[in-house]
């Protein structure tokens, strides 16, 4: 792989695991609608929550992040 597509690539996947691991500070501090009645928890239905949204976001950067592996793989060889 050139040296010039190998630093794009590299380049490339620490911007996307940068924001996976926003992404995942994120999720982690997001909270639960609801709360705890009798010693069981209550979710509200229909809140406001982002939680299925950001794991759903962490997929897309994740297979983003594969498919830039699989490009960056795939256009080294093209170089030899």
């Amino acid at each position: 792989m050139n040296s010039s597509l190998q630093c794009s690539t590299l380049t490339r996947l620490l911007t996307l695991n940068t924001q996976v691991h926003d992404l995942e500070n994120q999720l982690l501090r997001e909270t639960l609608p609801g709360g705890w009645r009798g010693g069981s928890t209550i979710l509200a239905v229909g809140g406001p929550s982002r939680i299925a949204e950001m794991q759903e976001e962490i997929d897309r950067w994740v297979r983003a992040s594969l498919t830039t592996c699989w490009l960056g793989m795939s256009g080294g060889s093209q170089d030899e």
